[in-house]
């Protein structure tokens, strides 16, 4: 037997012997995922199986209220696409004008890794600790300058909650909201999480992203495989969604990061 093919079955042995998570999501585009590097650091075995799809949509009309930008106080990202959207527009931009934009609009966002790619862009973002889009309207309250008349604009995704809209108007501040990407559950996760499960064996734990993954699932008949797994959310809203389909939850990441993920995990 060749060097190269005992160190590969050894390989595949130490792989196996650690704790399969299955994580419901995209992988990282480029750079490190820290999901993964956070449970690989504790000896799990983290794969990631995107379950959905997003394509952009209505970008004409959102290259018209960006253009616009000076109408707004405001732009509230709660997902890392909201921010693509964006990108996909200004890129076209002259480097002043996209400057002008990034400077002239508070940001606020959901997460870590909205923050991060909404900082890639050269926005300052405001709230990424919050979690949640509730906790963010309190933010977004709490620095809302009373005197402030403008619109704030959120780009957001056709199935939506209505966290962001019904909080913020409640109290009388204006919100645009735009559809700028469509989420689409992918029909052919099947077999690719059948094949996982004979490989490394049930999942340890299996993480929900978002209340859309947990329909993805539903709609390939994957969640009754599941269920004899830890089954963890992140964030109310997915939490919630589970409950709606008879999953018992094992636990909540209180925030949408790495190591909130790794508490829940470890209880």
């Amino acid at each position: 037997m060749l060097k190269k093919d005992i160190l590969y079955g050894m390989a595949l042995e130490e792989e196996g012997k650690r704790k399969f998570i299955l994580l419901l999501k995209s992988p990282t585009e480029g750079g490190i995922d820290q999901y993964h590097k956070t449970l690989e650091s504790e000896g799990y075995n983290p794969v990631s199986v995107p379950v959905l799809k997003f394509n952009f949509i209505n970008i004409d009309e959102y290259s018209d209220r960006l253009s616009n930008y000076t109408s707004y106080c405001s732009i509230v990202f709660t997902s890392q696409q909201a921010v693509k959207a964006t990108q996909e527009v200004i890129q076209s931009w002259k480097e002043g004008k996209q400057s002008e934009l990034v400077k002239s609009l508070t940001c606020y966002v959901v997460g870590k890794a909205t923050a991060k790619t909404a900082r890639q862009l050269g926005f300052s973002p405001n709230g990424e600790e919050s979690g949640n889009a509730d906790n963010l309207c309190d933010c977004i309250l709490l620095e809302r300058d009373e005197s402030e008349e403008r619109t704030i604009l959120f780009p957001c995704s056709n199935i939506r909650k209505d966290t962001i809209i019904e909080r913020l108007c409640s109290k009388g501040i204006p919100v645009e909201e735009l559809n700028v990407y469509e989420t689409i559950h992918r029909d052919d996760i099947t077999d690719e999480v059948k094949q996982l499960v004979e490989k490394y064996g049930k999942p340890f734990a299996v993480v929900f992203f978002s209340p859309s993954g947990v329909q993805a699932l539903k709609k390939n008949n994957l969640l009754e495989i599941l269920k004899s797994s830890k089954i963890v959310a992140l964030g109310p809203s997915t939490h919630s969604e589970l409950e709606k389909e008879s999953m018992e939850v094992f636990g909540t990441a209180e925030k949408p990061d790495p190591r909130s993920l790794l508490e829940v995990i470890r209880r």
